[in-house]
């Protein structure tokens, strides 16, 4: 029987993924060249939204996957996206700036948070696109692979390492390893910088009849 993932951890990584996504479309092809960090701050600068679709692969500590799911996501600053995963089960998580929601169809169920008790000061920041928030919360560093590291100042933070790698300027994959043995890798397809969306996309409203509890 298969495990299925814990929707407050899926939140809590879904944090990290999304504050990582936002870096979308960073050229970095020389790991030792300082001015690549710099072309990271330009672009992330640059990114005011983003919209695709995507491949999530969840591993445990023994490298066994325990989930696979695919979807859509959009996002927008500052702290704006939905995340809607129609594999393996239909569930959406949305923060709308404020708030952070998630919905599970099947339970019929939807949690709500404040988004800066979810995802903790720092990811919040991150996702609101101020740099020098990043830079005070991650130690940036680029692999011999040429992967973007980013590793939370703060051990408390409940994912610990960030990896993005990128192919012609844009990321195709993102890799989560959220502290408690589990990792998450996320394929993005079909990325596109910087739509026009509407702001009402973020805006979610309950289902009638469903169950909305509010999360530690």
């Amino acid at each position: 029987m298969r495990r299925r993932i814990n929707n407050a951890i899926r939140a809590r990584l879904l944090a990290g993924l999304a504050a990582a996504t936002m870096l979308a479309g960073t050229a970095m092809a020389q790991p030792e060249t300082p001015a690549s960090l710099d072309r990271l701050a330009a672009y992330f600068e640059s990114v005011e939204t983003l919209e695709g679709e995507f491949r999530q692969t969840t591993r445990d500590e023994t490298d066994t996957v325990i989930e696979q799911a695919a979807g859509s996501f959009v996002m927008a600053r500052p702290q704006r996206f939905v995340w809607d995963y129609d594999t393996p089960w239909e569930q959406v998580i949305v923060a709308d700036g404020e708030k952070l929601w998630v919905h599970d169809v099947a339970l019929e169920q939807v949690v709500v948070r404040p988004l800066d008790d979810a995802l903790g000061v720092g990811a919040a920041q991150l996702l609101s696109g101020d740099f020098a928030n990043l830079q005070a919360d991650f130690d940036l560093s680029v692999t011999d692979d040429g992967r973007i590291r980013m590793q939370p100042t703060d051990p408390a933070w409940n994912f610990q390492r960030v990896h993005l790698t990128l192919e012609d300027g844009v990321p195709v994959t993102i890799e989560v390893q959220d502290g408690m043995g589990q990792r998450v890798t996320v394929e993005l397809i079909g990325i596109e910088r910087n739509p026009s969306i509407d702001f009402e996309r973020f805006d979610f409203e309950p289902p009638e009849g469903v169950d909305v509890m509010q999360g530690a």
